[in-house]
């Protein structure tokens, strides 16, 4: 099971409409693509986009960007926002399949990739791995910790890493959540080279409820062959 139709409903009803760039994902780019910023260009594939927060910094960059997502609400949304972008931003699942010519210099996805079981996971990023060039970037950020609470909410999905049908908290009406830990983590990305990796922890002290939000941001290197 790739794209969660659970999604289509939260892009149609209005919600979780984020319009800024990311700021770990602009972190990110800028410490560890800055050759391909130096001389400007690259092409940068976007693993479910969303409302496009993320556009308007890689277009800044003078990037050649594409994205796929699974919501057509969004995707037109996006091509009535950015008509010259219509035929780089599709509509498709990404754990199935890449429209684009590959040799892409960056593949990026924030909290998209997270939002599938571990085989669907595997194949995103195998195609991930395909997608990209000798050398190439891939960039994941707010991948869900087991250490979130909210891993113990919900019930198992498919497999241990991955949780459904939370009736509280963040996760509420999303689907499938998966939550890694480092082991995991390393698993799944081992075709690549692991260059950063960092897990973040917020502990809510306001109100008391011990709630504590975990994610990892990742940035992993296609090897030369």
């Amino acid at each position: 099971m790739g794209f969660d139709p659970d999604w289509e409903k939260t892009y149609a009803s209005g919600t979780h409409l984020s319009v800024w760039p990311w700021s770990d994902i602009v972190s990110l780019v800028n410490r560890h693509c800055k050759p391909l910023i130096t001389r400007g260009g690259g092409r940068v594939l976007e693993l479910g986009c969303g409302a496009g927060a993320n556009i308007p910094f890689f277009r800044a960059l003078g990037m050649d960007y594409s994205a796929i997502e699974g919501s057509s609400t969004i995707v037109r949304q996006l091509h009535e926002r950015y008509p010259d972008l219509a035929d780089k931003i599709h509509i498709g699942d990404f754990t199935q399949e890449q429209p684009f010519q590959s040799d892409f210099d960056i593949v990026i996805d924030r909290a998209s990739l997270t939002h599938n079981t571990t085989s669907s996971i595997r194949g995103a990023l195998q195609m991930a791995f395909d997608s990209l060039q000798e050398g190439g970037i891939f960039i994941g950020t707010d991948w869900f910790s087991k250490n979130h609470t909210d891993f113990k909410g919900g019930e198992q999905s498919e497999d241990e890493f991955t949780r459904k049908n939370h009736t509280k908290g963040q996760f509420v009406g999303v689907g499938n959540v998966h939550f890694s830990d480092e082991p995991h983590l390393r698993n799944l990305f081992s075709k690549f080279e692991i260059i950063f990796m960092e897990e973040k922890l917020f502990r809510r002290h306001e109100p008391k409820d011990k709630h504590q939000f975990a994610s990892w941001n990742i940035v992993a290197r296609k090897p030369n062959a």
